[in-house]
C-alpha cells in the first residue's frame, strides 16, 4: 500500500520539472492567498497551510508561523523516533505500569492497553496513529529511550535537525502542557520528513497513516480481538461528510489549547500536497444543529480547490532576456543582456495569462566590467503572481563579452596617472606641512631667544 502508488505513472512524466522546480522555489510565503476567497473554507479554523509535498512550496498560508499547542500531531514525531529505533517491526514490547499511571485522571484517548500487555512494535504504532492512544506513545517512548525525559530530549533534537525553530516538546503524546508548542510550518517539515526518501521508516509510516481500520488479536491481557478505527475521518469512507478518496493520512489532534487539528496528505494526477489545519473548532454550520469539525472541512476544501485549479507551468524560460546592464571596457558592446539560468516551472493557478506572472530583476549591479563569460551569474530575479513572489532564479550573462584592449590600456593609464598624481599631491601636502611646522618651530625659538636677551642684568653699572 504505497503512499503515492496511484500517482506513479503521471509523477514520472513531470519528475524532471519538479527537480527544476525544487531548486528555484521560495518556500516561505504564499503567492496565492488572495485566492482564498474562492475556496469554500469555513473561516473558523485559525491556522491554515497548504504546500506542495515534493518541494515544500507554499500555495496557501494563514498563521503558519504562530506557535500553538499541537495536540496529538505530536505523535508524528513519536512515530518517527520509534521507526528510527526499530530494527524489527514484530519485536514484542511489554507495557510498563508507570506509562499507564502517568495518564491517570487525564481522560485522554487510549487503546485500552493494560500493564504487562505484550504487543508488537507494529501494533503499538497502529494504536498510536489510528486510535491516537496516549499510552502507546508513552510505551514507545520508554522502549526507545528508557525514560520519558530522554525521549523528549530526542524529540527536540530531531526537531532542531529538521530546522523546526519554533517547536518544543515536553511529552510524547501531545496533551496540553506549558512549553509544549509548535507551528503549522514546523509540523509540515516534520511530516515531509516522515514521508520522505531520507527517512528509513517512510514506507511503514505511510502505511500506518493511510490505514482506516486495524485489528489487534487476542493476547496475554485481552481474550478478544480489538478493532482500532482511525480518528482521521478524511480517510474513513463511512464518514461521508469528510471522506476524500485522494487523501492518504496523516494525523489528527484535539485538545482545549490546540482546538481541532489535522495533517492531510493527498495525491492525484501526479500532484502531491500536504495540508495542515490547526485551531479548528466543532461548530454548527449553515443553521444545522450537527457539530462540524472545521479542521476536516477546511483541509478537504483547500485540497479539492488546489487539485482543481493549480497546475505546473513554465514561468521563466532559459535564454530569454529579462533585463540588461551596462558594460564597461567591452569591445563593440555597451549593454549586456541577462537571461534566466534555467527553465523554471512552478505551481500556478490554471488559466493564468502571461501578464499575471512577472519577472522582477533584483540585485542588478549598476554596471559590469568585461571580460564576461556566457552563463556567468550577474543578478537574481523574483517571479511574482499578483504581486507576491513564489519563485526565484539566477540571471546570467546571455553571451560572452570580450574586453577591449585599447579601452583597457586607457583605463590602466588613467589609473596610473591617478596614482602618480595622488602620490605627488601627497608629497606636496607633506612638504607644505613640514615647512609650516618648521616655520612654527623657528618662530617659537626666536620668541624664546628674544625674551632671554631682554632679562639679562646691566653689568656696566656696577
Amino acid at each position: 500500500m504505497g503512499f503515492f502508488k496511484k500517482a506513479k505513472k503521471v509523477a514520472c512524466a513531470i519528475a524532471l520539472s519538479l527537480i527544476i522546480l525544487a531548486g528555484s522555489l521560495l518556500p516561505a510565503g504564499a503567492a496565492f492567498n488572495n485566492l482564498l476567497r474562492d475556496v469554500k473554507i469555513t473561516g473558523v479554523s485559525e491556522i491554515l497551510l497548504l504546500e506542495d509535498l515534493d518541494s515544500g512550496s507554499v500555495i496557501f498560508s494563514r498563521g503558519e508561523a504562530r506557535r500553538t499547542a499541537p495536540a496529538s500531531l505530536t505523535k508524528i514525531m513519536t512515530a518517527i523516533l520509534a521507526l528510527e529505533h526499530c530494527t524489527d517491526i514484530n519485536e514484542v514490547v511489554e507495557a510498563p505500569a508507570y506509562c499507564l499511571e502517568l495518564l491517570y485522571g487525564t481522560n485522554s484517548s487510549n487503546a485500552g492497553i493494560r500493564a504487562g500487555e505484550r504487543l508488537t512494535v507494529e501494533q503499538l504504532l497502529y494504536c498510536l496513529m489510528l486510535n491516537s492512544a496516549n499510552e502507546a506513545a508513552l510505551i514507545l517512548a520508554d522502549w526507545v529511550s528508557g525514560s520519558q525525559e530522554a525521549f523528549v530530549e530526542s524529540m527536540n533534537l530531531m526537531a532542531q535537525q529538521l530546522g523546526c525553530a519554533d517547536t518544543n516538546f515536553t511529552n510524547a503524546h501531545g496533551l496540553d502542557e506549558e512549553g509544549h508548542y509548535t507551528t503549522a510550518a514546523d509540523v509540515a517539515k516534520i511530516t515531509r520528513y516522515a514521508l520522505g526518501k531520507d527517512f528509513k521508516g517512510a514506507a511503514m509510516f505511510a502505511k500506518l497513516v493511510d490505514t482506516p481500520v486495524y485489528d489487534i488479536p487476542a493476547n496475554n491481557k485481552h481474550d478478544k480481538e480489538r478493532r482500532l478505527v482511525t480518528t482521521n475521518h478524511l480517510i474513513n469512507v463511512y464518514r461521508t461528510a469528510y471522506y476524500s478518496p485522494i487523501i492518504h493520512g496523516v494525523k489528527t489532534g484535539s485538545t482545549d489549547a490546540a482546538g481541532d487539528c489535522v495533517v492531510a496528505a493527498a495525491s492525484k494526477g501526479g500532484y502531491n500536497y500536504l495540508c495542515v489545519v490547526m485551531r479548528g473548532q466543532k461548530v454548527a454550520l449553515g443553521g444545522d444543529n450537527f457539530l462540524t469539525n472545521t479542521a476536516f472541512v477546511d483541509a478537504k476544501a483547500l485540497l479539492d480547490w488546489t487539485f482543481a485549479n493549480i497546475r505546473l507551468r513554465q514561468v521563466a524560460e532559459r535564454g530569454k532576456a529579462v533585463a540588461g546592464v551596462p558594460v564597461e571596457m567591452a569591445r563593440n558592446v555597451d549593454y549586456l543582456q541577462l537571461v534566466p539560468a534555467v527553465d523554471v516551472y512552478a505551481l500556478v493557478p490554471e488559466g493564468i495569462d502571461s501578464g499575471s506572472v512577472l519577472i522582477e530583476p533584483v540585485d542588478v549591479p549598476e554596471s559590469v566590467v568585461a571580460p564576461i563569460e556566457k552563463g556567468q551569474p550577474i543578478a537574481r530575479a523574483r517571479i511574482l503572481y499578483a504581486g507576491e513572489a513564489f519563485a526565484s532564479v539566477d540571471l546570467v550573462a546571455a553571451g560572452d563579452v570580450s574586453r577591449s584592449a585599447s579601452l583597457y590600456l586607457v583605463s590602466l593609464a588613467k589609473q596610473a596617472a591617478r596614482s602618480i598624481l595622488a602620490r605627488m599631491l601627497l608629497a606636496a601636502v607633506l612638504i607644505a606641512a613640514g615647512i609650516y611646522l618648521g616655520t612654527l618651530l623657528w618662530q617659537a625659538w626666536r620668541r624664546r631667544r628674544d625674551r632671554q636677551l631682554r632679562v639679562l642684568p646691566d653689568i656696566t653699572k656696577k
